[in-house]
């Protein structure tokens, strides 16, 4: 129990020491879908994130994005943890959730998982850019016939402003 207690009091006082900032964001995406690249669709996206950490070492980045292809609308909801191998460069890996809006057929999930990697620099004065590509993990066919598999995965570039 007490290293527990002692845990929770590491990860607090690391919390209350760490830069919390608020951002806009936005750009251009893309989506591939099916394992073969085909049917490759463009768009955009925009939303929000939140920043904590330690900016120049690492830090967590979640977001809620809107993402627009053609037809079909996604909420895209990254959870990235972004490190710093040079002042201003970041690599980032995560987990990403994207939820479909709109009209789904029967046969096909709604919902997304899949992981993400990327990269991204801090500009100035509070302005970043970030590229970054989300590898469906799970089937989209809800019930697929032997072998058949339907991913979407999707990449994203653009540029975020902290607040």
């Amino acid at each position: 129990m007490k290293k527990v207690l002692l845990a929770f009091a590491i990860i607090f006082c690391g919390l209350a020491n760490a830069q919390v900032k608020f951002g806009i964001n936005g750009g251009f995406s893309s989506a591939t879908v099916s394992d073969d690249f085909a049917d490759l669709s463009a768009g955009y996206y925009a939303g929000v994130f939140t920043e904590f950490g330690i900016r120049g070492f690492a830090t967590m980045q979640p977001a809620l994005n809107y993402v627009r292809f053609n037809d079909d609308s996604f909420v895209q909801i990254p959870v990235m943890a972004k490190f710093y191998f040079l002042p201003k460069i970041n690599v980032q890996v995560g987990p990403q959730f994207a939820f479909r809006l709109g009209d789904v057929p029967d046969t096909i999930n709604k919902t997304n998982f899949g992981a993400a990697v990327g990269f991204g620099a801090d500009l100035f004065s509070g302005l970043l850019i970030e590229a970054r590509y989300a590898f469906q993990l799970n089937n989209a066919f809800k019930s697929p016939a032997s072998g058949q598999k339907l991913h979407f995965n999707l990449f994203n570039v653009g540029l975020g402003l902290r607040l």
